[in-house]
């Protein structure tokens, strides 16, 4: 089993970028790969650090890749392109580092909160390099996760970001999924004590109408903690490896 801090000077964004990697010994060249990202405020290490990585890519054979969020809401702003490079530099330069598949049914998005957000953004919008995808506790609707008392997130950095209705319109899940009409399974799950509650309900309920049929539900008990994601993030891999 080998785990891997990288760094490397990227075009896209003029800096150094991190990410952690977990690579199981089983000697392959086209490993599955998980691309699980993290919430707002973490980064490449913040899985590893909570969750017991080693063991979940040994159990299923899968290499699991977890770069740096940058706080960026996995989204192009004027100050960092993130989602142009995740998609167009970040995913060809992990490929042709490390043995893992180009086989778009053996790559997998998994994320938390803002990188549920990420995670689901990145499916939908590209469904020819993803097979399924799985979003812990994900922010659903940006507007309102804004608007929230309990978003961590001040209004500044949002509109850094969403910089204008019509950019926060476009970034909006329930949007890009009406555009791309996506077929990739599809799992979410929300604790029910958690402040975005009522938000992933109503996605569920959207995408029960409108994904049937390639749409998982897991109802969960907790808040928006990593006690959240370390319980359920096993089961999460488990659904990953279903036809």
């Amino acid at each position: 089993m080998v785990l891997m801090n990288l760094s490397y000077r990227t075009n896209y964004l003029h800096t150094y970028f991190k990410t952690t990697v977990v690579i199981p010994d089983t000697n392959k060249s086209d490993y599955p790969v998980v691309w699980l990202l993290h919430g707002y405020t973490g980064d490449n290490t913040a899985w590893s650090k909570h969750v017991y990585i080693e063991e979940l890519a040994r159990k299923y054979d899968w290499t699991i890749i977890m770069p740096d969020g940058l706080n960026s809401f996995y989204s192009d702003s004027k100050f960092i392109p993130y989602e142009s490079f995740f998609m167009e530099e970040f995913i060809p330069k992990m490929q042709n580092l490390l043995p893992i598949s180009r086989d778009p049914q053996k790559n997998y998005l998994v994320g938390s909160s803002m990188g549920g957000y990420g995670a689901l953004k990145f499916a939908f919008k590209n469904t020819d390099k993803f097979g399924k995808v799985a979003a812990l506790s994900p922010i659903t609707d940006i507007e309102h996760f804004r608007d929230n008392p309990q978003c961590p997130m001040s209004q500044e950095v949002f509109n850094v970001i969403f910089d204008s209705p019509e950019k926060i319109a476009k970034n909006q899940l329930i949007n890009l999924y009406n555009n791309r009409q996506p077929k990739l399974p599809i799992l979410t799950l929300c604790g029910d004590s958690d402040f975005m509650h009522e938000d992933n309900v109503m996605f569920k309920n959207f995408l029960s109408i409108h994904a049937k049929g390639h749409y998982t539900w897991m109802p969960v008990s907790g808040n928006h903690s990593w006690k959240v994601w370390s319980e359920n993030i096993d089961p999460v891999f488990n659904w990953l490896t279903k036809n």
